[in-house]
C-alpha cells in the first residue's frame, strides 16, 4: 500500500502537471522584421523588407506558423492608410514589403479566433483544439485570440505614429517611439494595454530581447497600472518583444463552451 508522504507527492505532482501544462501548448504569435530600420536602396526612393512570423515559445525563431490559421495580415502606413498583405508560402512566411515613403510603419497580424480544452480522459490529461461541449472531466476551457504587431521605422523619419492604435482587439500601444530610446539599462519604454480600445487595468506584461534566452523565459516582467500603463526597462540592444496577456472569466452566452477567455497580444521592434 502506498503511503501517506508518497500519495502526497503524487497528488502535488499531478497538480503542478496540471498548472503548467497550459502553458506548454498555448503557442505565442510575433512578427519579426529582417531590417527594422531600411534605408531607401541606391537609385530608389523606396526603403524594404522582410516579415516573417514567428510562432511558439523561443524568440525570435521557433515553429512554423500554419497559414491556414491566419486571420489578418496588413501594412498600415504612415498616413494610416491600410493595404492588405499576402504572406509568402511556406516556412516563416516570409513577405517581402517596399516602403513608399519615409516614416514608421506597422505590419500587424492575427490569428483565428478558437477554443482549446484540457481534460481528464480515464485518467489520462488530453488536450483539444475546441470548446468543452461534451466532455467530463474538464481542467481548462478557453476561447482565445491572439494579435500582433510589428513597428519599422523607415528612413528613420520623425514621426509620432508610434502611438496610433490601429484597433486591435487586445493592443499594445509604445508611448515613446523605442528607435529613439537607446538601451542602457536605466531607461524605461512607457506602453498602454488596450483592451476594446481602453485602458487595460493590471494586465500581465512580459518582455525579451533575441538572445536572452534559448528557453520560454522573459527578461523583464511587469503589470499594468490602473491606468493601461506599463514601463518596460531597456536591458539591452538589438530586437524586443513585448507581449501582454489577459484573461477574463466567460460571458453567460459562452460558459457551455469554455471557462474563460483567453487574449494575447505583442509588440516587436527593435532598441539602437
Amino acid at each position: 500500500m502506498m503511503k501517506a508522504p508518497q500519495q502526497f507527492i503524487l497528488a502535488s505532482l499531478f497538480s503542478i502537471c496540471i498548472m503548467f501544462a497550459p502553458a506548454a501548448h498555448a503557442h505565442t504569435l510575433w512578427l519579426s522584421a529582417s531590417d527594422y530600420s531600411p534605408e531607401p536602396e541606391p537609385g530608389s526612393a523606396h526603403a524594404s523588407t522582410n516579415v516573417y512570423f514567428g510562432w511558439g515559445h523561443h524568440y525570435p525563431v521557433d515553429d512554423f506558423f500554419p497559414e491556414d490559421n491566419l486571420d489578418e495580415f496588413r501594412l498600415i502606413k504612415p498616413n494610416g492608410t491600410a493595404v492588405e498583405l499576402i504572406p509568402n508560402p511556406g516556412g516563416f512566411l516570409a513577405t517581402h514589403i517596399e516602403l513608399e515613403v519615409p516614416g514608421l510603419y506597422w505590419v500587424s497580424a492575427s490569428t483565428k479566433p478558437g477554443f482549446y480544452t484540457m481534460f481528464v480522459d480515464n485518467g489520462i490529461i488530453r488536450h483539444r483544439a475546441g470548446p468543452k461541449t461534451g466532455l467530463d472531466g474538464v481542467i481548462r476551457s478557453l476561447y482565445y485570440e491572439q494579435y500582433a504587431k510589428c513597428l519599422i521605422n523607415a528612413g528613420r523619419a520623425e514621426s509620432d505614429t508610434f502611438s496610433r492604435p490601429i484597433g486591435h482587439k487586445l493592443e499594445i500601444v509604445p508611448l515613446d517611439n523605442p528607435y529613439k530610446l537607446p538601451a542602457c539599462g536605466g531607461r524605461f519604454l512607457p506602453i498602454m494595454v488596450l483592451f476594446d480600445g481602453r485602458p487595460a487595468s493590471y494586465c500581465q506584461v512580459f518582455a525579451t530581447y533575441a538572445g536572452f534566452s534559448a528557453g520560454d523565459d522573459y527578461a523583464y516582467t511587469t503589470t499594468t497600472d490602473d491606468e493601461g500603463i506599463a514601463k518596460i526597462r531597456l536591458l539591452h540592444w538589438g530586437m524586443w518583444l513585448i507581449k501582454a496577456k489577459l484573461r477574463l472569466p466567460a460571458p453567460d452566452e459562452l460558459k457551455d463552451e469554455c471557462n474563460q477567455l483567453s487574449y494575447t497580444a505583442t509588440l516587436t521592434f527593435e532598441i539602437p
